[in-house]
């Protein structure tokens, strides 16, 4: 079974498939050695057959699947030993009742080392297969040699026990082994302290994600160590020798299932259903015999043995009423734990809505985004573009293989929201990828939002850098230009003042020089006005003020025809910024396209004015670079909230579309 579903996954690797058939060979015996001592051994008293049964199949089987999936680490195939360690006590107990003697020799000691690795030395290696750091490897050394030295000893004490109520003699025995066996114990008993100390100490001091890898570990110790505790104490108060077994059966097979958990990190190739129900059924056996024990426990000491069925009665009833509502909340439980927020995605996509109405600044609705991701589906990093390559939002740090969803509104690519897999090498299944879409669907009006307040901050940045230029083009234009002038005018006019009462005809030249002067100081000061609102859009208005420009700047070739439709009242700002994109696409269009013929459109479309400037010349290149003047354009329609476009046309030449908005936006 393990071998064959691994396979279909395994990725071709020498190590991998190895790894594939030594632990689906590993499973497999564990299977054929607990089956034969079922059979053999179907007389056998021991309550704790089950037990041993169901961890040489259980963990096999599970640290199987991780050794196929993390080859290199020691954790799966410390599972596996375990487990094969359970099977062959299995065996062994069957044999001996069979009165096979060496059989009564291996099961003194077999069930010795499964104990000691889980307790002694996995808490020191989980989940990643080293200890916690270099001071921690002598601690490791110590305890594996501290359960081979107790096993050694095992082996060796004079006398085995064997059948109920007989002693045999040990054939390998070592005289005076049995004083060993105290210290030994304490030494394992240290070392099992330490390891789960260690453990404790590694989680409290991990990051987030390091704890989230733990978490399922340490809530099955704990789940196992308070079982164990509550079994004992219901049998110092009088209650059922066998429910000790029966508590050890369901709850032991939670820590491989939680290592496994942890290990693979939530995911185990395609077996995620598996490994849910798994969890889920083992979660629910264990409440479900807590609730069956109480229930005896309660009832018999009301009754006091008085009606000896009603107790088992009850606990049955009980247990029935009980199934269908603790399964659905175990399911929920396990379902959040193992895979987040995904089955639930009214709740995660209710969460961003709150996420992104809680912003308190412009572009910063999205800043929580990714550690709502990160959070709601389990994953370690995730991260969040817009479409010109900006980090919105980031939270970890993203590996090469990284899932990638774009972010599309209006059928135009916003961005992409990054996604890392929960571990290497693994996919994620249809319904992340459907909860994923629509978490990256929901963030596209944000991000667009965020974008569009971008480019307006920018904007205002540009109109008050532009302001601010205006301003020193016209001091340096007043201050070097009409300044000089009118200060020489007055020189001028004190001199022709000075020799009038002597020389009138010189006086008279003086004034003819000044005049000159004058009339250059008003063609300055006319330049100056003109290039702040051309006096033609007062004077003649827009379509007459459009020929007039385009008249000045192509007056033969290529012909220039302007077409102009009726128009309603418009601001000043928008027809002093219809005029300069004329002005500027149709000088563009006589000094580069080599055009023939160049045509100018304005009209008033849908609360928009349309301005469209078309040739029939050469078109843009591939590779053409916007200049200046064309981001000077599209600078004055994005400054009124409206559009530019330029592109070529399919029959050949240049297009450039302007649309300007009648009305604020």
């Amino acid at each position: 079974m393990v071998g064959l579903d691994v396979a279909r996954q395994a990725e071709g690797s020498p190590r991998r498939v190895a790894a594939v058939w030594v632990a689906g060979g590993s499973w497999v015996g564990s299977l054929v050695a607990v089956t034969v001592g079922l059979v053999l051994g179907g007389g056998n008293p021991s309550p704790y057959l089950l037990v041993d049964s169901i961890q040489g199949l259980i963990y096999p089987a599970i640290g199987g699947l991780v050794a196929s999936r993390r080859p290199r680490n020691p954790v799966g195939w410390l599972l596996v030993g375990v487990g094969a360690a359970h099977g062959l006590d299995v065996l062994a107990g069957a044999l001996l009742l069979r009165g096979v003697p060496l059989a009564a020799w291996a099961e003194s000691w077999l069930w010795f080392p499964g104990l000691g690795t889980l307790t002694a030395v996995l808490p020191l290696v989980v989940p990643d297969g080293r200890p916690p750091g270099p001071r921690w490897r002598p601690v490791l050394l110590l305890s594996v040699g501290a359960v081979g030295l107790a096993t050694l000893i095992a082996m060796a004490q004079p006398t085995v026990q064997g059948r109920p109520g007989e002693v045999l003699t040990n054939p390998v025995g070592v005289p005076g082994a049995d004083a060993a066996v105290g210290p030994a114990f304490l030494l394992y008993l240290a070392c099992s302290v330490v390891a789960v100390a260690s453990f404790v100490r590694r989680w409290m001091t991990a990051d987030r994600d390091g704890r989230r890898a733990l978490l399922p570990i340490l809530v099955a110790m704990v789940v196992v160590v308070l079982a164990l505790v509550a079994v004992k104490v219901v049998q110092a108060l009088g209650g059922a020798s066998a429910a000790g077994p029966l508590v050890q059966a369901v709850v032991l097979p939670l820590i491989p299932a939680s290592v496994a958990v942890s290990v693979l990190r939530y995911r185990l190739f395609d077996i995620e259903l598996v490994l849910r129900r798994s969890v889920v059924y083992l979660v629910l056996a264990m409440l479900l015999g807590a609730v069956y024990a109480a229930l005896i426990f309660a009832t018999t000491g009301l009754l006091r043995n008085r009606f000896p069925s009603v107790p088992v009665t009850v606990a049955t009833v009980g247990v029935a009423l009980a199934f269908a509502p603790l399964r659905t909340v175990v399911q929920r439980a396990v379902s959040r734990v193992l895979f987040g927020d995904r089955d639930d995605p009214y709740a995660v996509l209710s969460g961003l809505g709150r996420r992104l109405a809680a912003a308190r600044r412009p572009g910063g609705a999205l800043d929580g985004v990714t550690e709502l991701v990160c959070e709601t589906m389990r994953v370690p990093a995730a991260s969040l573009i817009s479409r010109n390559g900006t980090v919105v939002s980031a939270t970890g740090t993203l590996p090469p293989a990284t899932l990638r969803l774009p972010v599309v509104i209006d059928g135009e690519e916003e961005g992409a929201l990054l996604v890392a897999p929960r571990a290497p090498r693994e996919t994620f299944g249809r319904r992340d990828r459907e909860l994923l879409e629509d978490l990256a669907r929901s963030a596209g009006p944000a991000l667009r939002s965020d974008r569009l307040a971008d480019e307006l901050r920018r904007s205002r940045e540009r109109l008050v850098a532009a302001r601010e230029e205006e301003r020193r083009r016209l001091r340096r234009d007043l201050h070097d230009g009409l300044g000089p002038a009118l200060a020489a005018i007055t020189l001028q006019l004190d001199v022709a003042a000075a020799q009038l009462a002597r020389d009138v005809c010189a006086a008279g030249e003086l004034l003819a020089d000044v005049r000159r002067s004058a009339a250059d100081v008003v063609a300055d000061m006319r330049r100056v006005v003109s290039d702040l609102r051309p006096a033609e859009l007062d004077d003649l208005g827009l379509p007459a003020a459009v020929e007039r420009v385009a008249e000045r700047i192509s007056p033969g070739s290529p012909a220039v025809s302007v077409r102009c439709a009726p128009l309603p009242a418009l601001s000043a700002a928008v027809e002093v910024a219809a005029y300069r994109i004329v002005q500027e696409a149709v000088t563009n269009a006589v000094r580069h396209s080599g055009a023939q013929r160049v045509t100018v459109d304005i009209a008033a479309r849908g609360g928009d004015l349309a301005v469209c400037v078309e040739d029939d010349g050469n078109g843009l290149r591939p590779d053409a670079v916007p200049g200046v003047g064309t981001e000077s354009m599209r600078e004055r329609a994005t400054e009124l909230g409206g559009t530019l476009d330029r592109y070529a046309r399919a029959a050949g030449g240049t297009r450039v579309t302007a649309r300007l908005p009648l009305e604020p936006r």
